[in-house]
């Protein structure tokens, strides 16, 4: 198995396998065995999953499949997608400059307009306790392209930064980065997630309505960041979820294309 040294950290526990179906579940089954709170990660998965139910393609290399979970407060469960899409962000950061990345709604993130890491959030309850897992998969290496059918096209640190990369660094910068942004106030995260998204503002976007396909510009994000307020052609508001939405135009698209 592939070898991390991280320092000991927040979540305590620490699981590592060679093979698991998906992290998140295993930090579910984890959960209902009692345990609060841990850090699971994975060589490889089999059924790694993504934001609606997509699947999330993780061969045996040397990509990042990683599951936190512990207690949360429901007020601050709103919060977990914003503060997991910062910490993700700026530890790719450190690897890939920021004038090539994107943090996209609701937290992917896009490195010259490809897809090198997803978040996948669930919540569980143990008794009266309320846990959150936040799964978390980074492509180190370019997977396989012709070996799943993806949305986005997917990429890698190593691809877009051209040079080698410690899978055991980006973990520690990751459990960093998190552990600060966990413990960050409510409007620090919006403040900078804000700041992240703002580039979403104003472009173009499709979705689908009853089976047909229709397009509207991006106007702001509502309730604390949960849905887009579009606006259509014929100058009426909607309110679009992140799984209802199909298309996006990306910086640096020619304005009639969109990804």
């Amino acid at each position: 198995m592939r070898r991390y040294d991280i320092e000991r950290t927040p979540w305590g526990n620490f699981y590592h396998f060679a093979e698991l179906d998906s992290t998140n579940a295993e930090a579910i089954r984890l959960i209902e065995k009692g345990i609060s709170s841990g850090i699971v990660i994975a060589d490889r998965q089999t059924a790694g999953r993504g934001c609606g139910g997509n699947g999330w393609f993780s061969p045996k290399g040397r990509n990042l499949y990683v599951s936190f979970f512990s207690r949360t407060e429901m007020d601050r469960s709103r919060d977990l997608a914003k503060m997991a899409g910062v910490a993700l962000y700026e530890t790719i950061a450190g690897v890939i400059p920021t004038t090539r990345l994107l943090l996209k709604w609701p937290n992917d993130i896009l490195a010259d307009r490809k897809k090198v890491a997803g978040i996948l959030i669930q919540q569980v309850r143990r008794g009266p306790a309320l846990l959150a897992v936040t799964g978390i998969g980074i492509n180190i290496e370019t997977p396989d392209k012709q070996a799943f059918a993806w949305r986005w096209e997917p990429s890698s640190l190593e691809e877009t930064a051209g040079t080698s990369v410690s899978p055991n660094t980006v973990l520690r910068r990751l459990v960093s980065s998190l552990e600060h942004w966990r413990h960050a106030a409510g409007n620090e995260i919006d403040t900078r997630y804000d700041e992240l998204v703002a580039w979403m503002t104003g472009r173009t976007t499709r979705w689908l309505d009853g089976g047909a396909e229709r397009q509207g510009t991006i106007r702001r994000f509502a309730d604390r960041h949960l849905t887009l307020i579009i606006a259509t052609d014929n100058g009426e508001e909607l309110a679009l979820s992140a799984g209802e939405v199909t298309g996006l135009q990306i910086p640096g698209d020619d304005p009639a294309t969109e990804v």
